[in-house]
């Protein structure tokens, strides 16, 4: 027999609706109460009935009733998941088989337990979804993580004829990548049930990640923060220690913070040349660890060659100029050098609190160049020469716009065909900011994006801003809100690249009122913009870059690269292919597949541990278009070494979400048997809302009809 339930609105008013159906009850009593003309007793009793049951009916159509029916199940399809990642090479106990060999009997099993009940389907997974486990099993791509959720969720995107009614995960339930599970197999509407594989044993002590600074130079120390997790006893001493080349950088001793969390050790090594630096963090080894694997953790950290060099050239001492002064003083790896124009013509050098003249010589060493309300013609012939062919060979300019004239103040001199910045209207208005997609990283003005984003809105807007009208190559990083004019405008001018700030009032920013860390987002904002226009844009045709410049064990790497012509357009249609070399003359080709316009991507499986070199070259026709090198490195560790205990708790969520049951594999044959098909697969319902249906509503009229035709007949009004 199909079971049937009845289901109300979530906000049906029941209170109101069972009075109106003591209303409706009281009625029908009341009007059946008369002795004359007489009713038989059961004509009394099924006229009153009929009377209570249309009019509460009615009354209980407001809660907006639905009535489920259950459905004998039409189809058995089940998919069994099997993790195929890296922790599962591990034993599952203590000098017994793999994790692999056990999920692999497991499975095994189940089909055959499962065999004329179910249409059975495997399917691998890790970092992603893969085929069926016999082809995943001896495959390397993408096992260096566990994304169950990610998995789950490839099924729900599934045609409807080919999505399961039932999913059996056999895995260790160590999760560390992708979405939620829980929400994942909730999502999936279908039983998820669970086998875990493993039993927990032994101790592990390990490193959870390495953070470090991207400003590190070199004789100056930085700061390298080294998260250590253990499950030994809270307190227990644990030496961590940085090396380059086998060579110590710097050590430290920590206390084990307890099974669950971590803890933090800060070193701060002395870089000794620039260049990327591959530095190896490690704790001391753990005798009987668990998984010494995540004992060692990489890091690359690019090592700039020394100070920065910065030349700031004002045609007057304001406010702004005087923030953007205190920013970049506060900041040791700067060396800034001001100069105000002076009503004589002359130029007063404030760092060195003396007159001074101004010429191309002051550009040696320096890397960024401030323009204050300043075109290069303002500077003579000779300085204006040296400014173009500086930012040309790869120079940084940041040019603030200021009163009028503003922006086009810049379209004199030998940059003005590259620095003419159009205008609509003459300057004067107002514009509150309004970071765009292109300035996110830029601008990004705190470490809590949301933070961030409330920062931005509340910031003070800018005076001075003309209705700039960007080029094709102009990025625009920050712009007046509801579509106003650009604030920051970003421009490539050779090899370097020239940012234009379009309104005057930017040291608001740091002095907001109901914002006490406003003055630390407004340092930090102007370093990283100098830090910013301190990298030189392509000036090659072809350039290749690593998305990460270390990348975990086991996880895929990604290449991109940029092709363009002498005149900086993209180049697309390109025959781009490199080749890698490795450790011990490792040797490997890899082929770039095309992106957007003179974009190109390749993406492939891990080479293994090690530095390697990559050498692209771009042809089409035949013809050379370009070549290019560049470098990445892979690390031993991996998130699979991270987390080695077998976690029985996900695995339990997950099945309680979706109403699935839990299980051991070792026993996957009994455990198989024990449940029955309805209980393996999703139960499959028919409902009606009966608040539309005709049907229901014609019963309802029907019997108030009968009802009044009979009183009619029986004389009664």
């Amino acid at each position: 027999m199909n079971g049937l339930s009845l289901h109300l609105a979530p906000n049906a008013p029941i209170a109101w609706l069972a009075v109106a159906s003591l209303a409706a009850a009281a009625l029908a009593l009341w009007a059946y109460a008369f002795r004359l003309p007489p009713l038989s007793p059961t004509a009394r009793r099924v006229l009153a009935l009929m009377r209570v049951a249309s009019l509460a009916a009615l009354a209980w159509l407001l809660a907006m009733p639905v009535l489920e029916r259950s459905l004998p199940a039409s189809s058995t399809r089940v998919t069994v998941l099997v993790d195929r990642s890296l922790s599962m090479d591990r034993p599952a106990r203590p000098g017994g088989p793999s994790r692999t060999d056990v999920a692999s009997g497991a499975v095994r099993e189940l089909v055959a337990s499962l065999r004329g009940r179910a249409q059975v389907e495997v399917r691998a997974f890790a970092g992603t979804l893969l085929g069926d486990s016999a082809s995943a099993a001896g495959t390397a791509d993408d096992r260096g993580a566990t994304a169950t959720g990610d998995a789950l969720a490839a099924l729900v995107r599934l045609p409807m004829e080919r999505r399961p009614d039932g999913v059996v995960l056999v895995s260790d339930g160590a999760v560390n990548a992708g979405g939620d599970p829980v929400g994942a197999a909730r999502a999936l509407g279908v039983p998820v049930h669970t086998l875990l594989v493993g039993e927990r044993s032994g101790l592990d002590r390990g490193i959870a990640g390495v953070e470090a600074s991207s400003d590190a130079r070199v004789g100056e120390s930085t700061p390298v923060r080294v998260r250590v997790v253990s499950d030994e006893e809270r307190g227990t001493p644990i030496g961590v220690k940085l090396e380059e080349g086998g060579r110590e950088l710097a050590h430290a001793t920590v206390l084990a913070p307890g099974p669950g969390a971590e803890v933090m050790a800060e070193l701060r090594p002395v870089p000794t040349r620039a260049g990327l630096a591959l530095w190896t963090a490690r704790v001391t080894p753990l005798e009987g660890d668990l998984s010494p694997d995540d004992d060692a953790h990489g890091v690359a950290v690019p090592v700039a060659p020394g100070k920065l060099g910065v030349l700031v050239l004002s045609g007057g001492l304001n406010w702004d100029l005087a923030f953007l002064r205190r920013a970049l003083l506060g900041d040791t790896t700067l060396d800034l050098d001001t100069r105000v124009r002076e009503q004589s013509g002359g130029w007063r050098a404030l760092e060195r609190a003396r007159t001074a003249g101004l010429s191309p010589s002051d550009l040696g060493g320096k890397s960024v160049v401030v323009l204050d309300a300043v075109s290069g013609a303002d500077l003579g012939a000779p300085m204006d020469a040296a400014l173009a062919s500086f930012i040309h060979g790869g120079g940084g300019l940041l040019l603030f716009a200021g009163p009028d004239p503003g922006a086009t103040r810049f379209a004199r001199g030998r940059l003005a065909s590259e620095l003419a910045f159009s205008a609509g209207a003459p300057t004067g208005g107002q514009g509150s900011p309004e970071p765009q997609p292109a300035g996110a990283e830029l601008l990004a003005w705190d470490d809590d994006q949301a933070r961030g984003a409330r920062a931005w809105h509340d910031a003070a807007p800018l005076s001075d801003v003309a209705p700039l009208a960007p080029g094709g190559a102009d990025r625009v990083l920050l712009s007046a809100r509801e579509g106003g004019a650009p604030l920051w405008l970003a421009r490539p001018v050779g090899r370097g690249q020239a940012l234009l700030v379009n309104g005057t009032g930017l040291w608001r920013w740091s002095l907001a009122g109901t914002d006490e860390l406003a003055g630390e987002r407004g340092r930090r904002l102007w370093r990283k913009t100098v830090r910013w226009l301190a990298e030189p844009v392509q000036g090659e045709p072809l350039r290749v870059t690593a998305e990460r410049r270390l990348v975990p064990g086991g996880e895929p790497v990604r290449l991109d690269a940029l092709l363009q012509d002498a005149r900086f357009r993209a180049i697309s249609a390109a025959d781009v292919r490199g080749e890698l070399t490795g450790p011990g003359g490792a040797l490997r080709r890899i082929t770039f597949t095309p992106g957007g316009p003179g974009a190109y991507t390749a993406i492939f499986a891990s080479p293994g541990p090690g530095r390697w070199q990559v050498t692209v070259r771009a042809t089409r026709d035949g013809r050379e278009l370009g070549r290019a090198r560049g470098e990445f490195a892979v690390d031993r560790w991996t998130l699979e070494a991270l987390r080695p205990q077998p976690d029985s708790a996900a695995m339990a969520a997950i099945a309680e979400a979706s109403g699935g049951r839990t299980g051991k594999a070792s026993g996957a044959a009994a455990w198989a048997r024990s449940l029955d098909t309805r209980s393996l697969v999703r139960n499959r319902t028919a409902s009606a809302r009966l608040w539309e249906s005709p049907w229901f509503f014609a019963l309802v009229v029907a019997m108030l009809s009968v009802e009044w035709g009979w009183r009619r007949r029986r004389g009664l009004p």
